[in-house]
This record gives C-alpha cells, structure tokens and sequence, in this order.
C-alpha cells in the first residue's frame, strides 16, 4: 500500500482490508452489490464438491448473512437486528454503493468518482457485453423469483435480503446527491420513495408475523410433546 503501486484491492474481507491502510494511506471504498439469491447460486456453481443446494447452505463452505457478517466482523453465532442496523449504517457513511443489476450505471459512477480512463477504447462496453451474455445465460437457471431455491436463499438470508433492499435505495440516492443523476430506476421511470418505504414495511411487518408463527407453532409442540410424554408416564 505504502509503496503506491496499488490503485485497487478487491476483498470480501472488509475489515480485514481496512488494516491494510493507515491515516498516511486512507482508502476510498465502493462495492457492486449482487441479489444474495444471485450470489448464492454463483457460490454453489463454484463449489468443487458435488452436493444437493440445501445441503450446500448448510455446509462449512457456506456462510449465512455474509454481507452483515463481514460489515461487522461477526462471522460466526446469531446474526441480528442490531448488526443489521450496524451494517446500514457502515453502508450508508462508507460505500459508494453499485448494484451488478445496474452494472453499466455503476462502473460510470466509479469512473466518474475516481477518475478512471479506459486503457483501450471500447474496454468496457466489451466487458458490459460479456457480462450480459453470461447474465441472458443465467436467467435459465433453476434459481427462480419465488421458486424453492429462491425462497430458501432468501429465508437462511433475511438480513442480507434487508441490506441489499436498503442498498437498492441508497443506490438510487447517491445517483442523486453524489453523481447528479435523477431519481429514476433502470427504465427511466421516476421512484416513488414513499411507496418504496411502504413496501419495504409491508415486507417487514409479514417477517415479523412469520416469525411469530414459527414461535407459536414451535412452543405448542413442546408443550404437545410435554403432555404426551406425562401421559404416557401416568400409565
């Protein structure tokens, strides 16, 4: 770091990579976030060992919530609704935020920022076309908005799902504060940001009541279980 030869490090360790820098050598960070559904499904395509998916969300080579765990270095126990705070936070005071689902939009906003030049004419329109490619080839995958897959991902990852909803916004609006860019989505249509605070308390208002249920339903079990079992004792 010190020695200036290095423009970029790219880490999933945040911060790990922080105690690379010094107050002599600051960093500026940005991230391009990916769906964690999307994410999931590209780690367990990469996995060497041949396993069903659900057993691959349970195994070591998997990590739940990782993008809250590694925002605040807890990679281990109960992930929460204060490290889901925490990493908002971080997030929102920390990041230039991009979103692979808006990968053109993103890298233009990072070369605006640092002031990157493209080495070769035509690099990145290249590179944005690959990468559409292999995007078109992925929407055949089995991962479906709303399918099995994607109902357990979203389920083993709910605080990454309400990070990556809160990202989404904070997208939208450094596009607006930091880049000069109005407050429209991917089609050029403009946000309702009240409609979208409504949805997001819809969604955690339905978590909430599920969450309830599975208490409930868990809790009539065991007391089930309970009264069986002195039942079964009385004879």
């Amino acid at each position: 770091i010190e020695s200036g030869l290095v423009d970029v490090i790219d880490t999933s360790y945040f911060f790990e990579g922080l105690l690379l820098f010094k107050p002599s050598h600051r960093a500026r960070i940005f991230t391009i976030l990916r769906h964690p559904v999307h994410q999931a499904e590209q780690l367990f395509h990469a996995q060497k060992k041949i396993v069903s998916f659900e057993e691959f969300l349970t195994s070591d080579n998997y990590h739940d919530n990782w993008l809250v765990r590694s925002l605040t270095n807890d990679k281990s126990g109960e992930v929460t609704e204060d490290h889901l705070s925490i990493a908002k936070g971080i997030l929102a005071r920390k990041f230039i935020v991009g979103i692979s689902e808006y990968l053109e939009e993103s890298l233009k906003r990072l070369k605006t920022y640092f002031g990157w030049q493209e080495k070769d004419d035509g690099c990145l329109e290249y590179f944005l076309d690959e990468y559409h490619t292999v995007e078109k080839e992925n929407e055949q995958s089995a991962f479906k908005r709303g399918g099995d897959y994607w109902k357990l991902v979203t389920q083993t990852n709910h605080y990454d799902m309400e990070l990556y909803f809160y990202a989404l916004e904070l997208f939208t609006k450094q596009g607006s504060t930091m880049f000069k860019r109005p407050y429209v989505d991917k089609d050029g249509v403009p946000i309702d940001f009240i409609q979208v605070k409504k949805e997001r308390l819809e969604r955690e208002r339905l978590q909430r009541e599920e969450a309830i249920k599975r208490y409930r339903n868990e809790l009539i079990a065991k007391l089930n279980g309970t009264s069986t079992n002195h039942a079964g004792g009385g004879e």
